[in-house]
């Protein structure tokens, strides 16, 4: 038998509104004049680094629709992953009675389809799980009458049809929900394993799929993400960023949008602004007009030096924020790792986060971490107020973090289940 390809369907295109002039990582220029490309840090690509550094019993393969391509798209990757970019165009769906836009690509369907005599796994992942309109649609298309096993990879914000009738609504839109329930009960029925990172997600998910249900997270390297290695590492690199002594130095790091919460935390931090002992440091990167409207609200404290933004950054200089830190900070309405607060366990750095994500409930079976209600942010300000006064969060044993979310031991839970899947269908 031909190696498994482990087939990864991506749910949304490269993010190209949040840098607009820059390239991604790879690209490739059209004979229009346009570009197009991908980034090699989407989860999946890491997730295949690392199961194919363990096992070579799998090809992989990460399938992503993007509406700039006109062809498909190839790219072998120095791990082994080959990534795709699939012609896609927007479609309006009927996942309930009300109508909901979402990407269709024909050339998947049809890539689906040559690979009927190949053994395949295929990988549905969302962030909100079988909620994306297009894999409803592989599954009508797919399901009846299926060879190969489908795993659906949940990240760790899904909510259930039913779960969202007890939120006040227009009397058409239960009903919408109710038929979106029923429809997706039956069409789940084809699905092998899903899996969810936080118990929350997870007891979404059993609220309509009564199959086999993992919990898995997403990982990094914990042989690069360390704890800072000496005080003076800290010290260069606070000189570079212009921090004054004594300050406690507040980290967060994520993607410019609303969910983080990041406009919140700098008004939070702007109450606070009489204090001299606080430097904030905010990395990531969103769309213009959301970067801008942050920037403006901590115009002030950006000129007494107490807060900065800094560009976008990976791998080393990333750490490196992570190193010159005292708190990682985390105030999601909704996350399902995330890996942001992974890396911060992996380097030894306490966390101040809201109750959400995967991290949260492992920080809280522990005993460790200091949490703050997602809309409380009186509460907010007084948790910060206590570390400033030194009130640091326990930290998580770094030999737990390890066991649960270096790359090496998440990819071993992985390839369990692919082992698994192959023997019940192959």
């Amino acid at each position: 038998m031909d190696k498994p390809k482990i087939i990864n369907i991506m749910p949304h295109g490269y993010a190209y509104d949040f840098s607009p002039d820059k390239k991604p990582d790879i690209w490739w220029k059209k004979a229009d004049g346009r570009w197009l490309g991908f980034s090699t840090r989407e989860w999946p690509d890491l997730c295949g680094e690392a199961v194919l550094k363990e096992t070579d019993r799998y090809e992989w393969e990460v399938w992503q629709p993007d509406y700039r391509a006109e062809r498909i798209y190839s790219k072998t990757l120095d791990t082994g992953v080959i990534h795709r970019l699939f012609p896609a165009k927007l479609k309006v769906y009927r996942p309930g009675i009300k109508s909901k836009t979402g990407f269709f690509s024909e050339a998947m369907i049809l890539g689906l389809k040559k690979l009927k005599d190949t053994p395949i796994i295929l990988t549905l992942f969302s962030t909100y799980a079988f909620r994306t309109p297009f894999f409803i649609e592989i599954l009508k298309i797919f399901g009846p009458s299926k060879t190969f096993p489908i795993f659906f990879r949940g990240g760790g914000q899904f909510k259930a049809p039913l779960s969202e009738m007890f939120s006040l609504h227009r009397p058409l839109t239960y009903f919408d929900l109710i038929v979106e329930h029923l429809r997706l009960k039956k069409l789940i029925e084809y699905v092998d394993v899903i899996s969810e990172q936080s118990e929350k997600a997870i007891k979404e998910v059993k609220k309509i799929y009564d199959g086999r249900v993992e919990t898995l997270t997403r990982g990094c390297y914990f042989d690069f993400w360390t704890p800072l290695p000496s005080q003076e590492t800290r010290m260069k690199v606070r000189q570079k960023l212009n921090v004054q002594e004594n300050r406690t130095v507040f980290l967060a790091a994520s993607f410019f949008v609303p969910v983080k919460q990041l406009d919140k935390l700098i008004k939070v931090f702007q109450k606070l602004s009489n204090r001299d002992n606080f430097f904030l440091i905010i990395v990531g990167q969103g769309t213009e007009s959301y970067t801008n409207y942050i920037r403006s609200l901590a115009r002030e404290l950006i000129i007494q030096n107490k807060v900065i933004f800094h560009p976008f950054v990976t791998g080393k200089g990333l750490r490196d924020l992570y190193w010159a830190s005292d708190i990682f900070v985390s105030v999601s309405t909704g996350e399902g790792g995330p890996t942001s607060v992974m890396k911060a366990m992996a380097c030894g750095l306490p966390v101040l986060s809201t109750p959400v994500g995967e991290t949260s409930d492992r920080m809280k079976k522990h005993g460790v971490g200091k949490f703050v209600p997602v809309k409380d942010y009186d509460e907010w300000e007084k948790a910060i107020s206590e570390i400033l006064d030194k009130r640091i969060p326990k930290i998580l044993d770094l030999r737990i973090a390890r066991g649960a979310y270096d790359w090496t031991n998440v990819a071993g839970k992985f390839i369990n289940l692919y082992h698994d899947l192959c023997r019940k269908y192959y």
